[in-house]
């Protein structure tokens, strides 16, 4: 799991190549989508801290706990939840991925990424699920 908060993180993700980069593209647009729609002029270095940040979800992370961003084994992590909304993009080079939004009160809403095809069977056809109801 990779956490961003901050354009520095992106500089980072690069630098290692650690997820591709038509994800990282794609991650980071709406990274720069919510500085326009957030940003503090007060502040000089814009960071999602105070209504939720971004995560990108890698193959072998358990979905199912995900107890370090609020979404603990008890009930059900990920799939206990019921997401405000799940895209399936086509983020370019063939691949594709999906954009979860999961609202945890009226102002704090975590947005998670992940791959297409980079979880289990269980995971995947959850995901295609929630694609179908929004």
């Amino acid at each position: 799991m990779r956490i961003i908060k901050a354009q520095q993180d992106f500089d980072i993700l690069r630098r290692t190549g650690v997820l591709p980069v038509a994800l990282l593209d794609q991650v980071e647009d709406y990274f720069n989508q919510l500085r326009v729609e957030q940003e503090d002029e007060d502040s000089s270095v814009f960071r999602l801290n105070e209504r939720g940040y971004i995560l990108v979800l890698e193959a072998g992370d358990n979905i199912r706990d995900l107890g370090n961003v609020g979404l603990n084994r008890e009930n059900g992590g990920l799939l206990g939840n019921c997401p405000e909304y799940v895209e399936l993009l086509d983020i370019g080079e063939g691949l594709q991925a999906y954009k979860i939004a999961v609202l945890y009160d009226n102002d704090y809403m975590m947005t998670f990424f992940t791959q297409a095809g980079a979880h289990g069977e269980e995971v995947e056809q959850w995901l295609k699920d929630q694609v179908e109801r929004n």
